[in-house]
């Protein structure tokens, strides 16, 4: 009883010990998607940012070639329209690494959720295998072992003898 009960402790020892591994496993790679993600973020900022410097720079060389004041009457509408929607393509890029960021969050707990829970399973199963093997060690003590324990349950017909 006592070795079928300590292999359960043992087992679910190294299964709890493995599992916390995983968990930091995962944790670890979720972190490192996260910044990799931040860093695609920055990236794609930083490029519509030179376009949109760009843009600006070229309305107002072509303003200045044609002899306009660059920023007033309708220069000054077509680039407050380019500014307008250069924010909202910003504002839907930090919305979108905002989302995607709590999507990986729930990933993650639902891939914790489950390990935690095949653990608990796992181990749980042991404890059920160690307690029906004390139940049968019990009842082979109690009522004997083999086949001759109660009287023959059966004779052999043919064989050997």
């Amino acid at each position: 009883m006592f070795f079928g009960l300590f292999g359960s402790l043992i087992n679910a020892a190294f299964t709890m010990s493995a599992a916390r591994q995983q968990i930091q496993m995962m944790k670890a790679n979720a972190a490192w998607q996260k910044y990799e993600s931040e860093l695609n973020h920055h990236y794609e900022k930083q490029k519509r940012l030179t376009e949109q410097r760009k843009l600006l720079s070229e309305q107002r060389a072509r303003g200045a070639a044609a002899g306009i004041v660059v920023g007033t009457g309708s220069s000054l509408i077509a680039m407050n329209a380019d500014m307008e929607e250069f924010e909202t393509d910003l504002w839907y890029m930090e919305k979108g690494l905002w989302v995607e960021g709590k999507t990986r969050d729930a990933e993650l707990a639902g891939e914790i959720a489950a390990t935690t829970y095949n653990a608990g399973s796992s181990i749980l199963g042991g404890f059920m295998q160690g307690a029906n093997q004390a139940s049968r060690m019990q009842q082979a003590s109690t009522f004997g072992s083999g086949i001759y324990a109660s009287g023959p349950m059966s004779t052999p017909t043919s064989g050997i003898f």
